[in-house]
């Protein structure tokens, strides 16, 4: 049998994928972000051969097997989320709720099971053939729909890793590698897939020729996202390690009550957050505790960093002050440098950050 370009670059596709999933276990099959990845995988193996049995008529001779495959395509955008939710989230467990993500491939299972799975063969092959439960409008604003939505999923695992990255206060250099390469898995499947719904979108609605190309490289960028993926299976341990948890010294009970109720009533009493310039090694100073010890117990229990922290305290404060002199003619300038910032725009910036609007747009909401 003679395969085009196209489905000799998904069969490609099936062989890396398939030893990636063997890898996966390998190396933690217990781990609940790999069990996401390799669902995520068999998602992706099972689309690859859809398409080559599409190619070669597959279904017509063997018509109890066509709309198995479909729903899974929409298992691809919530499976990426999870997964760099789960590398993402010390002691990540999959909850119950996070089950309504997976709902459209629930429904389209049901509607298939319902509509074609339960029928005869002869009616199967003769709704194959008519296409009346799935006709071609729907397949289009299915296809709409998959992209839209495996779109927006790739949103939310980049803004998860980058939050995730950003707060994580353990500089230790595994930890760094690891979120470097979850970062390539979300860019990476992001950058694929916004080629591959341009080149479905060239190949539908282009009048020109060989539109197929189009299709053969977002196809090959595909095969080559998991061969890299494959590569750094074999050669790194990062799908076999568990997130550390975010505590770089231990407290105990004790200590971290004291830490708290010191924290809390000198930030009431003192408040040095309103001291232009504060800084962590200062306010641990003038809590005859250490840094680190300090930045942990900030980190854990606002789940902030330590600038964040300030800047809540800081807006807190200057929100009160716009509340007490809203009708005198104290300006927002001032109002920054009596709240403990250096500037309007880090004023605007954090507050923007910490309420959701501007400053100017919350002394206009309590008129």
């Amino acid at each position: 049998m003679n395969f085009s370009p196209y489905e000799t670059i998904h069969i490609l596709s099936i062989f890396i994928q398939l030893p990636l999933i063997s890898v996966l276990l390998l190396k933690g099959r217990l781990l609940i972000s790999n069990q996401i990845m390799i669902f995520f995988f068999l998602a992706q193996i099972l689309y690859s051969v859809d398409e080559i049995f599409k190619s070669v008529s597959f279904y017509t001779n063997f018509p109890y097997l066509a709309y198995i495959v479909l729903p899974f395509y929409a298992v691809w955008g919530p499976s990426i989320y999870f997964y760099i939710k789960s590398e993402s989230t010390y002691k990540f467990s999959f909850k119950t709720k996070y089950v309504l993500h997976y709902l459209p491939f629930i429904l389209l299972t049901t509607y298939f099971l319902f509509s074609f799975h339960f029928q005869t063969i002869e009616e199967k092959s003769q709704l194959l053939i008519s296409k009346d439960i799935f006709p071609n409008l729907y397949r289009r604003g299915f296809v709409y729909f998959i992209g839209l939505q495996v779109f927006i999923y790739n949103i939310f695992a980049i803004v998860t890793i980058e939050k995730f990255a950003k707060s994580y206060s353990i500089k230790d250099r595994n930890v760094q590698s690891k979120i470097k390469w979850n970062r390539f898995i979300a860019y990476g499947y992001f950058i694929t897939c916004l080629f591959n719904n341009l080149a479905w979108y060239i190949f539908m609605y282009s009048s020109a020729k060989n539109t197929k190309v189009y299709l053969y490289v977002s196809t090959f960028l595909f095969l080559a996202y998991f061969s890299i993926i494959l590569c750094k299976a074999l050669l790194s341990s990062h799908f076999g390690e568990k997130l550390k948890s975010n505590k770089s010294i231990s407290l105990s009970k004790e200590e971290y009550i004291n830490l708290n109720s010191s924290l809390e009533r000198y930030m009431k009493n003192q408040k040095p957050f309103l001291q232009l310039g504060l800084t962590l090694s200062d306010l641990a100073s003038q809590l005859n505790t250490r840094e680190r010890q300090l930045s942990q117990f900030i980190n854990n229990h606002y789940n902030l960093t330590f600038q964040d922290y300030i800047n809540s305290l800081r807006i807190e404060e200057a929100k009160k002050l716009i509340e007490q002199n809203r009708s005198s003619g104290k300006t927002i300038l001032e109002i920054a440098y009596a709240s403990g910032f250096n500037s309007k725009s880090a004023f605007n910036f954090a507050f923007k950050k910490h309420t959701q609007t501007t400053p100017t747009s919350y002394k206009r909401s309590l008129k």
